[in-house]
């Protein structure tokens, strides 16, 4: 699968933005990707399961929403969210779409079963990327605990040796627990906020990952 091809399937996976202008300081600097290694080994879901959820997909788009607030989330947790992301990424980069939805929940799946067409073509079609590129979850920050037990944290998926990811792929991710295991059950990618009449992109909410330097990100009701 070539880079253009996967930037395409990410405009989709991460749930389906106003671009961000480039800063030199932003060039200069990108954060590290976590350092572990990861294989996409999670048991697949099966096609019939995953077409049984889309016959339950909802008709109407989920609301924009405040981002929802809780509490710095531990180390622990941190770190077990940190290797979801990087098996997510394994399973992107290996074209193993049936496995990447393993990694998710049942309810995430009926939404974006909702929001796309062709999702037979798009889950038995998907091949590896090529050139030795991979897929590569930064993050996760912003790491928090909220008062319903899911976990919130922020990424921003870099693919290839690009040294600027585009900012408008940084999404906030709620995790659920589902049989001792973290899986992503929501994903944010605009936020209301009280002083805007519009949504806005979470990226200006949650900032660029840390040790990025990407001064454009600020919150703005344009």
């Amino acid at each position: 699968m070539s880079k253009r091809h996967l930037l395409g399937l990410i405009g989709i996976t991460l749930a389906v933005s106003v671009a961000f202008p480039a800063s030199a300081s932003a060039r200069q600097s990108i954060a590290a990707a976590s350092p572990t290694a990861m294989t996409c080994d999670v048991a697949p879901r099966s096609l019939s399961e995953i077409m049984t959820l889309a016959d339950s997909a909802p008709d109407d788009a989920a609301p924009v929403l405040p981002l929802p607030a809780g509490v710095r989330a531990g180390a622990e947790t941190t770190a077990a969210i940190e290797t979801v992301l990087a098996e997510m990424g394994a399973c992107l980069t290996a074209g193993e779409m049936l496995r990447f939805y393993a990694l998710h929940s049942d309810a995430w799946l009926r939404r974006f079963a909702g929001s796309i067409e062709g999702l037979t073509t798009l889950t038995t079609s998907t091949p590896p990327l090529a050139d030795g590129d991979r897929a590569v979850y930064l993050g996760p920050w912003h790491v928090q605990f909220l008062p319903d037990g899911r976990v919130l944290a922020a990424v921003l998926l870099r693919v290839g040796n690009e040294i600027r990811p585009d900012p408008q792929r940084t999404r906030v991710l709620l995790f659920v627990q589902r049989d001792e295991r973290w899986l992503v059950d929501e994903t944010i990618e605009q936020v209301r906020l009280a002083e805007c009449d519009v949504p806005v992109d979470v990226a200006a909410v949650v900032g660029p990952p840390p040790g990025a330097l990407f001064d454009s990100w600020s919150a703005s009701c344009e």
